[in-house]
């Protein structure tokens, strides 16, 4: 049996519903491990566009269990959502979704104060303002509301009435806005009663499932990763493989395959440093032919040229096995394509990572060009039918980052894939 994980190679929004959506055909359980509604995973069923915020998008296949892991951050009104919708499409989800007791909930108090926060700076950092950093500073300063609180009414209402106090005592919202947010608290108490029939003991389950096939879906990207991304522009968890054991208590050792999702080239929501950025008509074409606009937030997305320096740390990271490249059709129209081999930091020319983590708003990137292929790949059913610049372009991409590329996505519908051996 198999225990496969699927993590984001870059700043997010790689297209890691697809791959998800892809490889869960042959799975029995599909569980994530940290993030919350701050992901937007996409996938298209029969022409329709379906996004997911929380529950993983193995719920598209009819045999699969969704397992939200003790690392998330669960809004119980987002999961809701999301559980109607599934409805609405003839998705069963009786016995299919399981919330794990200890993951953490996103209340309408944290939402506030995620919404305060980024006014205060400007929206600096870039966040969703979904709620979840505040949650997770309330799980490590040990005050935080888990699932299972949610089993009990009178625990509930006593451990919200505390966290209220502790925000009034401590400035983070006033009278007047606990007001404002009085229809939010009434929807926020429905959907704790309603999704507390999904709340279960993951642990043994999913230690059970290790029999069976089981597939481990990451949120985010590895560049968001609160310890090896772009600190401080970064997401509130462990979004790297790294944080598989801690969110879902299921040990590294037993996994088989991992494999980074990258797009074929680059791109960056919010606020933070992006050394392949670009300001020209290049980068307006992808977002454009890309439609580069985050699935949770709406806003347009920065785009860049791959960055291989970039690319390898992240290899690194997770001990990638395989690659899964997607949107490889959106480089069809160009003449040129770029990918920043070094990066150029003060005269000093550099190809780790590390060594300029802290600098890389002053990186100046460095580049290979190849030649593009001008024409639509979107109907090729295998690698060797690609056009020959593009098969270079992904075997350079492999060569270099030193792991095999065994997936390509050349659109985004479910048949859209070229796989190749491993």
């Amino acid at each position: 049996m198999s225990f496969d994980a699927i993590v984001g190679g870059q700043w997010g929004d790689e297209g890691k519903g697809k791959i998800v959506d892809l490889l869960s055909k042959n799975v029995d359980v599909v569980a994530r491990y940290q993030g919350g509604a701050n992901a937007g995973h996409t996938v298209y069923l029969e022409d329709k566009k379906i996004v997911l915020h929380q529950i993983p998008t193995g719920a598209l296949r009819e045999d699969c269990v969704c397992v939200l892991g003790n690392g998330m951050v669960i809004d119980p009104i987002g999961i809701l959502e999301e559980i109607n919708k599934l409805k609405e499409l003839n998705i069963r989800v009786n016995n299919r979704i399981y919330i794990d007791y200890f993951s953490h909930i996103v209340t309408p108090i944290h939402k506030f104060i995620d919404r305060s926060n980024e006014a205060k700076t400007n929206n600096e950092i870039g966040t969703t303002c979904k709620g979840i950093g505040p949650t997770y500073v309330d799980k490590y300063k040990r005050i935080g509301l888990r699932a299972v609180d949610l089993l009990s009414n009178s625990d509930l209402q006593d451990k919200m009435d505390k966290r209220l106090k502790f925000a009034l005592d401590n400035n983070e919202i006033s009278n007047e806005a606990v007001k404002d947010l009085k229809e939010e608290f009434k929807l926020f108490y429905h959907a704790c009663d309603k999704i507390s029939i999904y709340i279960k003991d993951t642990f043994e389950f999913l230690h059970n499932a290790l029999k069976k096939n089981v597939l481990i879906e990451g949120a985010q990207g590895t560049l968001l990763d609160v310890d090896y991304g772009t600190y401080p522009y970064v997401t509130s968890s462990n979004c790297s493989s790294g944080g598989i054991g801690t969110g879902l208590g299921l040990p590294g050792s037993k996994l088989n395959e991992i494999t980074g999702i990258f797009k074929a080239y680059t791109t960056r929501v919010g606020g933070g440093p992006f050394p392949t950025e670009l300001f020209n008509e290049d980068g307006q074409t992808l977002g454009h032919i890309g439609k580069e606009f985050g699935a949770t937030t709406g806003r347009p997305r920065r785009c860049g040229w791959f960055d291989l320096v970039a690319a390898k740390y992240s290899a690194k990271v997770n001990g990638l096995t395989s690659i899964a490249i997607t949107k490889l059709d959106i480089l069809n129209s160009f003449k040129t394509i770029r990918v920043c081999t070094h990066y150029d930091v003060n005269g000093k020319k550099i190809k780790n990572m590390t060594e300029a983590l802290n600098n890389l708003d002053i990186v100046k990137p460095i580049y290979k060009e190849f030649s593009g292929w001008n024409t639509e790949i979107e109907n090729i059913d295998n690698f060797e039918s690609l056009p020959e610049s593009a098969q270079e372009y992904i075997k350079y991409l492999e060569l270099e980052i030193g792991v095999k590329i065994s997936i390509i996505s050349i659109g985004p519908k479910r048949h859209q894939i070229i796989l190749r051996n491993k």
